[in-house]
């Protein structure tokens, strides 16, 4: 069982029980998932099975869709709607243009500081565990990146809901306290659903209730998307057995060679770009994995294993 499920987590569940719900459907399978989801919150949680997990960076790495609303005026220790009530100031309406204003100021790269109710780890043991304890840890702000944020609805005073394209690492909760302190009311976030995570898109979820998976390993094996999932679309390099093989061998091939040698040259459209990660095929279609270019000072262009699956 090598590919990936897309699946709707639903509320109440962690990202950790949909992991044993699947390992349980296929026992000798290694499953992981891409990227954490609040027990509390929905949408979609990709899993990563067999040989699959050897992607699991690049599937982190992708840019994440997210629907929250923000509740303005009650400030939590948890930063959203679970937590104990730190707080509150009672909001007033405010005029839509003043509180697009403030919506637009947290676009682009901004600093978060992790909430204390994050699974992030810290001195070996993670911060909610120090929370859980009374703790306290200092955490540093990290850089994240704000692609798109959307006020849709507003119901004054208090509830904003918004859309929300972002960069691997962001906080929902920390953005939703940090756009409430900057209207000057404080808040939380009251809901949070996920819709995409790169081409994982929600509304081509597999659900856990009788009309999808419901224990079923075979309606699961027909759901499994392909390990080549997340690539499709990019530039791509057709190669010849010996081609591969060397790649297999950890070892690099050189660009004017490839541009000689390799089946579908253009498969790969205008010169190599430095550091551009890209999947590799056989002649008959089948994906062996990921290379990578590298501009060597002497040699040129060169490419190297990225992530090779041994076929």
């Amino acid at each position: 069982m090598n590919g990936f499920l897309n699946l709707l987590k639903p509320p109440g569940m962690t990202s950790h029980d949909l992991v044993r719900y699947v390992r349980k459907l296929f026992p000798k399978t290694k499953v992981g998932h891409g990227g954490t989801l609040d027990p509390g919150a929905a949408g979609v949680l990709p899993l990563l099975l067999g040989k699959a997990t050897k992607f699991s960076s690049y599937l982190v790495d992708l840019a994440k869709i997210y629907r929250v609303e923000l509740f303005l005026g009650v400030s939590t220790d948890t930063e959203d709607s679970s937590g104990e009530i730190t707080a509150r100031r009672k909001p007033y309406p405010l005029p839509v243009e003043d509180l697009q204003k403030v919506l637009r100021s947290f676009q682009g790269e901004i600093e978060q500081v992790p909430p204390m109710y994050a699974a992030v780890k810290q001195r070996g043991k993670k911060l909610y565990e120090y929370a859980r304890e009374g703790i306290v840890v200092e955490r540093r702000a990290r850089k994240v990146h704000i692609y798109a944020l959307e006020m849709l609805d507003y119901f004054p005073p208090e509830r904003v809901l918004m859309e929300v394209k972002c960069s691997k690492g962001t906080y929902m909760r920390t953005l939703c306290t940090q756009i409430g302190a900057a209207l000057g009311f404080g808040g939380h976030m009251s809901f949070l659903l996920r819709k995409a995570v790169g081409g994982f898109l929600l509304s081509r979820t597999c659900t856990l209730d009788g009309s999808s998976l419901a224990g079923d390993a075979d309606r699961a094996r027909q759901a499994l998307l392909p390990l080549d999932f997340l690539f499709r679309g990019e530039e791509y390099l057709m190669l010849e057995k010996e081609e591969i093989s060397k790649l297999v061998q950890g070892q690099y091939l050189l660009w004017p060679e490839l541009r000689n040698k390799a089946s579908n040259p253009a498969g790969v459209s205008g010169e190599p770009v430095d550091e551009k990660i890209l999947p590799v095929y056989t002649t008959t279609r089948e994906f062996v994995g990921l290379a990578q270019w590298l501009l060597d000072p002497k040699a040129g262009f060169c490419l190297k294993p990225a992530k090779i699956i041994r076929t």
